[in-house]
């Protein structure tokens, strides 16, 4: 009996402890913000944080435009190509892939270098984005 008890015990502590897989998303997105944002400039691009957005289920990646793609107006020319890029770059990727099974969302803000307020570019993709 006491065994029974003790294990019940065990397994309700365990099963309490367990993170859910939003949760896990949230404390994953901050965990890499603080490690390693902001990145280094990769394809005129900085990863400046990661959040997760729990009332739209999305994973949100604020960056940064640099050099020449630090320009409204080759960006609006293109947002097509852009967004293909990004949709075909999360379809591939495999350590998002328990997020991409939940069929989260996957957003991108991306602010301009030289005037940080600016947004130049945002779109949010969905499960039938990505797969």
């Amino acid at each position: 009996m006491k065994k029974s008890a003790v294990l019940l015990l065990g397994m309700i502590a365990f099963v309490s402890c367990h993170e859910n897989l939003e949760d896990r998303a949230a404390r994953e997105a901050k965990e890499y913000t603080e490690k390693y944002c902001p990145t280094p400039v990769e394809n005129f691009t900085r990863t400046d944080s990661i959040v997760f957005e729990k009332s739209t289920k999305t994973y949100r990646y604020y960056c940064t435009l640099t050099g020449r793609m630090d320009d409204a107006q080759i960006i609006n020319q293109n947002k097509a190509a852009l967004h293909t890029q990004l949709a075909k770059s999360l379809a591939e990727s495999t350590n998002i892939k328990a997020y991409k099974d939940a069929g989260f969302n996957f957003g991108y803000t991306c602010h301009s270098e030289k005037n940080p307020q600016v947004v130049l570019y945002e779109d949010v993709f969905t499960k039938e984005d990505y797969q």
